[in-house]
């Protein structure tokens, strides 16, 4: 019998973010976040993650704090001389929402994504939620990806629409939640939604987050939907769609294959890492998890079981 092939190796291009959050749990200042750090510290449980992002003198320390046992290769994330981007927000559980967000792009307002030539030929990209040049930018100098995948905000939706549309034009699968969709495809509920995007798009999967409900995958071949693994109470849903994507892809990238069984159990994933984003402030749940602990939930959970890659 012929040993198991390693995992595709997966970029993500994102943000490192200095977050103040509150939620009806309480208030955390300074915890780490961004779309690149709770990706790549999902997605590390799967396969080996490449990291292009930038950070500020005030802040890189905790980064690369974080990311010290993971295996992740930092070497494209740039030093800034300016402050790490700063976000805050509150978070309503009661009604799903999130308001008085606010942010301050720092390291991000003069980023240059630089790739090198391996992290050029990544078979699995991920870009993470950022201004559309910034996506651009790392999708031109990318070699022949089998799979790149990405996520984006209403804000970006909203007020910079064209640049927006060049890069969804070159994406396989969009990660979204049901405002983003709606707010993209400007129709009024999901199923519209989800056939305007995948022919607008020509997408081969819409993941549609939809917080304590779950997700859902809509494709050619037939929908996929799971509910999410019950977390009572949450503490912080912050980056909990960047662990979503962390655990679709990363488990894409270990099964090095694309098919019905592989997508299910890709999505199975995702709501495990998920539900560990949100069990804790900041990037704590998903910090110190290792695979045996995702294992456990995912025996947990009713719905699925993990099958060898």
């Amino acid at each position: 019998m012929s040993p198991p092939k390693a995992p595709w190796p997966v970029l993500v291009a994102g943000t490192i973010t200095r977050d103040d959050v509150r939620t009806p749990a309480g208030f955390n200042r300074d915890g780490l976040g961004g779309s690149a750090t709770y990706f790549t510290l999902a997605a590390r449980l799967f396969a080996p993650v490449s990291v292009v992002a930038t950070a500020g003198p005030d802040f890189m320390p905790t980064f690369t704090a974080a990311m010290v046992g993971t295996g992740a290769d930092l070497q494209s994330v740039s030093l800034a001389a300016v402050p790490t981007y700063r976000w805050r927000a509150e978070h309503d559980y009661g009604t799903g929402t999130t308001r008085a967000e606010t942010s301050e792009q720092g390291a991000y307002l003069a980023f240059e994504p630089k790739l090198t030539t391996e992290q050029r030929a990544s078979p699995i990209v991920f870009l993470g939620s950022m201004e559309p040049r910034h996506q651009l930018r790392v999708l031109e100098q990318l070699d022949q990806p089998k799979l790149v995948a990405g996520d984006t905000m209403t804000l970006y939706i909203r007020e910079q629409p064209a640049l927006l549309e060049q890069v969804l034009q070159r994406l396989d699968y969009l990660f979204l939640n049901a405002a983003e969709a709606l707010a993209l495809a400007r129709v009024q509920t999901i199923e519209l939604a989800s056939s305007e995007l995948r022919r607008r798009f020509r997408l081969r999967g819409l993941i549609i987050k939809e917080g304590p409900r779950g997700a859902t995958l809509y494709r050619e071949r037939g929908d996929i939907h799971l509910p999410a693994f019950p977390v009572d109470p949450p503490v912080d849903p912050t980056g909990a769609g960047d662990a979503v994507a962390g655990g679709f892809l990363g488990c894409l990238a270990e099964r090095r294959r694309e098919d019905d069984g592989s997508l299910r159990l890709a999505l199975a994933y995702a709501m495990a890492l998920a539900s560990f984003a949100i069990q804790h402030f900041s990037v704590e749940g998903l910090r110190k998890l290792t695979r045996a602990d995702v294992e456990t939930r995912m025996n947990a959970m009713a719905w699925t079981a993990p099958t060898a890659p």
